[in-house]
């Protein structure tokens, strides 16, 4: 599988990655699967096909301070988009700095995500309620053009004795006539499945497809199918030196099927008319995956 590259560096590599591909090994999965008879590796991650299919970024006695490629960031198997891979110490460095601590340490930054939502009957997204009767955890911005807001609620997980902050921009773009919502996520905090969880359990508006999180938090699928989802790492905004510099990830996979009638297939962009301020990627060959 070709892993498409978007930016590259000395520094750093911008990837786009395509869906059912683990960014890490996953020790809960067995290593070997079968497919129509045949027997294959479930466990090949991004970095091994990214070696594959550019063996270039591999050299074998890289001289320092440059390295093989370090993940800088993850997303999960199921979620596609703009996803950074530091090729020098430097980087790996200054990247990790300021996931860790934020604000202006390190190297900045930023990550937009594209989400389609199927809201429940009670969602606070559903036409007019989010503004009238917002949550508790959510921070409302609104003006007579768009809803958006901030939100903030503490998530648990297993063998942490305390909830871990987490914090989730979110933006409504569109209302898209067949009860599901197109919006842009902004994890100013980094938890595993945060955007997810955000979205299922606040907003009450699963991401479609993510069979883990779709019944919300009355009933937790804790091994839900974990396969292809309507959320894309759409762009990433960085800062490096004086200047911020983006890259954005054309979506390239699930166009005819949960992205159909958002994302024009003969471009990988979201329809102008969608989201006129969108600025345009570049188009780059699709990967063929079972999405």
């Amino acid at each position: 599988m070709e892993i498409p590259i978007l930016r590259h560096t000395r520094h750093f590599t911008i990837v786009n990655k395509p869906p059912l591909v683990y960014s890490q090994v996953n020790h809960a999965v067995p290593k070997l699967g079968r497919t129509s008879g045949q027997l294959h590796d479930k466990q090949l991650t991004l970095l091994d096909l990214l070696a594959r299919s550019h063996p270039d970024l591999f050299p074998e006695k890289p001289e320092a301070p440059f390295t093989e490629p370090k993940l800088v960031h993850r997303l999960d198997y199921g979620v596609t988009g703009a996803m950074a891979v530091a090729t020098s110490l430097q980087a790996a460095r200054n990247f990790s700095k300021n996931l860790k601590l934020g604000g202006d340490k390190g190297w900045q930054l930023k990550k937009t995500y594209l989400a389609i939502v199927a809201p429940k009957r009670n969602s606070p997204l559903r036409l007019g309620r989010i503004v009238s009767n917002p949550p508790e955890d959510i921070a409302l911005n609104t003006d007579n053009s768009h809803i958006s807001g901030t939100i903030s609620r503490p998530l648990l997980y297993d063998k942490v004795p305390e909830p871990l902050e987490a914090v989730t921009k979110f933006e409504v773009l569109k209302f898209l006539g067949n009860g599901k919502i197109l919006l842009a996520l902004e994890p100013a905090t980094g938890r595993k499945h945060q955007l997810r969880r955000h979205c299922a359990f606040v907003l009450e508006a699963p991401i479609v497809g993510d069979e883990r999180y779709r019944y919300g938090a009355d009933h937790y699928q804790p091994g839900g199918a974990s396969q292809c989802i309507a959320l894309h790492s759409w762009r990433l905004d960085f800062k490096t030196g004086l200047h911020w510099d983006t890259v954005t990830a054309p979506i390239l996979w699930g166009v005819n099927n949960f992205w159909a009638g958002v994302v024009d297939p003969a471009t990988n962009e979201v329809f102008p008319n969608l989201w006129p301020g969108a600025p345009s990627t570049r188009t780059i060959n699709s990967v063929t995956v079972p999405c």
